[in-house]
Parts: C-alpha cells; sequence; structure tokens
C-alpha cells in the first residue's frame, strides 16, 4: 500500500472550512501516479510510450468528516490489475489519528494511443503486478438509466477543464453536477457517489447537464452528462445527500 501525507491547504478549501471534492479527487489521481511513477513513469513518459490510462467507472463513499483547512491526512492507495482489461484501483483517506474519513474504488483502462483501444495492463506495463497490489471487488453500484428529468443546464467546455489527455478530466465532472445540484450545501452533504463515464468532453464542445427527479430517498439524484451530437451520456453520476 502506497501512503502520501498532505494537509489542506487554503486554495483547497471551501467556503465551509473542509476540503473541496475537485481537490480531493486530484490528490486521488496524483497519488496514484506518484505509486507507479518507477514502474510505468510519469503521465507524459506514459503517453511517450503510446499509452494513456483511462477512467471508466468512479465510486466515493464520505464515512467522516472531510479534512478541514490546516489539517494533515492521509490518502491510502492500492491497485488490482488482474482483472482483464480493468485495473482496479482504491483510496483509503484517514485522519492523522488514523479515523477513516473516505473510501473510494475507480476502474481504469490502459489505453493503446496509436490503436485507440485499451489494451491489457500487465502485458503491457512490466511490473505493474509486483508493486501495493491487493485484491479489489471487482462489483461497482448500478446507476439507473430510465430517469424523469426535471432540471437541464447547459455548459461549454472551457480551456482548464481540459487535462493533458486533451479531454475532460474526471474530477471537472463532480464540480459541474455540484454546481448543478438542487440541494442545499449549508444544510446537506454529500454521502456518497457513483459515476460511470463513457466518452471524454473535449475543448470547446457543449454539453448538457440533466439531473433526475429524487429517487425513492428524497436525496438521491441521477445525473447525466451529455455532449452535443453524441446520442448516449459521456458520464452518468448518482448522488445521495444526507442532512448535516
Amino acid at each position: 500500500m502506497f501512503t502520501r501525507k498532505l494537509i489542506v491547504l487554503p486554495s483547497d478549501a471551501s467556503c465551509i472550512g473542509t476540503i473541496k471534492l475537485r481537490s480531493l479527487l486530484n490528490y486521488f489521481q496524483d497519488t496514484a501516479e506518484l505509486a507507479v511513477v518507477d514502474v510505468e513513469g510519469t503521465a507524459v513518459e506514459l503517453a511517450a510510450k503510446g499509452y494513456s490510462w483511462v477512467l471508466t467507472k468512479y465510486e466515493i463513499d464520505f464515512i467522516g468528516q472531510l479534512p478541514f483547512l490546516d489539517e494533515n491526512f492521509f490518502i491510502h492507495t492500492f491497485h488490482d490489475p488482474a482483472h482483464g482489461y480493468n485495473t482496479l484501483r482504491v483510496f483509503q483517506v484517514e485522519s492523522e489519528n488514523g479515523q477513516p474519513l473516505v473510501y473510494a474504488k475507480t476502474s481504469w483502462l490502459l489505453l493503446d494511443l496509436a490503436a485507440g483501444r485499451p489494451v491489457k495492463a500487465i502485458a503491457h506495463i512490466p511490473g505493474i503486478s509486483s508493486r501495493d497490489t491487493e485484491s479489489i471487488n471487482p462489483d461497482f453500484r448500478d446507476i439507473p438509466d430510465d430517469v424523469n428529468v426535471i432540471h437541464e443546464a447547459e455548459r461549454l467546455v472551457r480551456f482548464h477543464d481540459v487535462d493533458y489527455n486533451s479531454h475532460v478530466n474526471n474530477a471537472v465532472y463532480f464540480e459541474w453536477i455540484f454546481d448543478e445540484s438542487p440541494v442545499d450545501f449549508l444544510s446537506h452533504e454529500i454521502k456518497s457517489i457513483s459515476a460511470s463515464f463513457r466518452s471524454g468532453a473535449k475543448l470547446n464542445e457543449k454539453v448538457t447537464i440533466q439531473i433526475s427527479q429524487p429517487l425513492s430517498l428524497d436525496n438521491t439524484f441521477i445525473y447525466k452528462v451529455i455532449r452535443e451530437n453524441v446520442k448516449k451520456p459521456s458520464a452518468n453520476f448518482l448522488c445521495v445527500w444526507k442532512s448535516k
């Protein structure tokens, strides 16, 4: 297991003092790269070899209070590449005294950039199975597809939404759906998020964010991010909110 110690800096803190979700997700992504940098190289070096990682699924459970401004916290991570084309990775956030705060599970594909298709990481990155590996359950929560939409909003993909892979970074999608969420952030907090990614939006592309009516639980919503001229959603989310 790879461990990284961090502190919530002022630029990472929300108006209520806890770490912003986008900052936390960026820390997850950076920690994943640091955990395997001596095996596969940096993102730039990996791309030079003709490969790039693509996120397909995300699950986040918020167990305790998010780290507060100036607080230290730990991110632990390990991965499991033994799932065919899918490589799973877990992130665990703990307070400085060891209290569990956040649990996240992700699924990734290693993309052959020249062929435009996924390849098995075990076969193409020697040593990936020898570093910080543990068995991970491959099951992810289902996200209902057929929902009643009660709200739509349009966005244009801006320069700072796009990452080195030339598509919208996964953390940006989470920020978009938070911006459109029909809940009061001062009286509610996020309990869990499930996400599924199908394709990446590009710079200057228009996207529509659709939000469902509440499901059986009043504060559970489905969100769809739909690219212009693309029939299937680029990303689907299921968010469960709870009263503080």
